[in-house]
């Protein structure tokens, strides 16, 4: 990944093995359009495969994250034609290729996400907000609901009637409301948001990238499953992963206090902010 190559409103990078995804028209809202969705999926496509990249971090060059789809752009797609099915596929495919990427996928958020742009953070493995972070699920004020958002958190992230009720209501909620209902995994004051993410960043890369890999398929495939299928699909995954010679060799070196050929310490040149 290189920022020589990035495009007009998606600015990328790589950073002791963190791939940097940075939405950069914040002052515009960094709306998701044609463009910008066709970058982003770019981008994160280009981070997964990126073979020295152990983690994805998504964030914004400024207060506004994400506030969902162009307005603009939608009053003026055509539904007798592919343009509306087009537009809206990206969409589902940006959320699809985060949700199923075999790497960790983190959502840096220090500011204002509304409508699609809540699909685009929920949809990551880690939220990590600012105290001054909002998220507001606003598509009834425009006569549409977060339809394309809800197979991401309805019930992976929100209890269903708490969803029902965001929705309804447009309630903008805070950073610490926001974590209450599990929108958000961590939120820290803005002067500790770059210490508290690089420890989270520096756990990730102290695992197994094929334990990572593993284990957001795992959880994907058990999603919805009875006891006794996902207890059956437990047993066969782990003694499957137990078998690896390479598992065999972390748990040695983990129960002698050494560190695995996986470890690497995570030290960025540039801030994460």
């Amino acid at each position: 990944m290189n920022g020589a190559d990035a495009l007009a409103v998606i600015d990328t990078y790589l950073d002791s093995h963190l791939a940097v995804i940075t939405l950069k028209n914040s002052v515009n809202g960094n709306v998701l359009n044609r463009e910008s969705l066709k970058d982003l999926i770019k981008a994160v496509s280009s981070g997964v495969k990126e073979k020295e990249a152990r983690a994805l971090l998504l964030r914004s060059d400024g207060s506004n994250f994400c506030l969902g789809m162009d307005l603009a752009m939608l009053q003026s797609i055509d539904t007798e034609n592919d343009d509306a099915r087009k537009t809206v596929s990206s969409y589902v495919e940006l959320l699809t290729l985060i949700y199923t990427s075999p790497k960790p996928v983190i959502c840096l958020i220090n500011g204002a996400v509304k409508a699609g742009g809540v699909g685009l953070a929920c949809v990551c493995d880690i939220i990590v907000a600012s105290e001054r972070s909002t998220f507001e699920l606003s598509e009834v004020f425009f006569g549409l609901i977060p339809a394309n958002v809800l197979p991401f958190i309805y019930s992976l992230r929100i209890p269903p009637q708490k969803a029902r009720y965001l929705i309804l209501t447009a309630k903008r909620l805070n950073a610490e409301e926001a974590k209450e209902l599990h929108l958000v995994d961590e939120v820290f004051e803005e002067e500790g948001l770059e210490k508290g993410l690089k420890g989270i960043i520096k756990n990730i890369f102290r695992a197994s990238p094929k334990a990572m890999a593993e284990a957001k398929k795992f959880t994907g495939a058990l999603y919805h499953k009875n006891v006794k299928d996902g207890s059956d699909l437990a047993r066969d995954k782990l003694l499957e992963m137990i078998a690896d010679p390479k598992v065999k060799e972390g748990i040695r070196a983990f129960n002698e206090g050494s560190f695995p050929e996986w470890f690497e310490k995570f030290k960025p040149e540039k801030p994460l902010l």
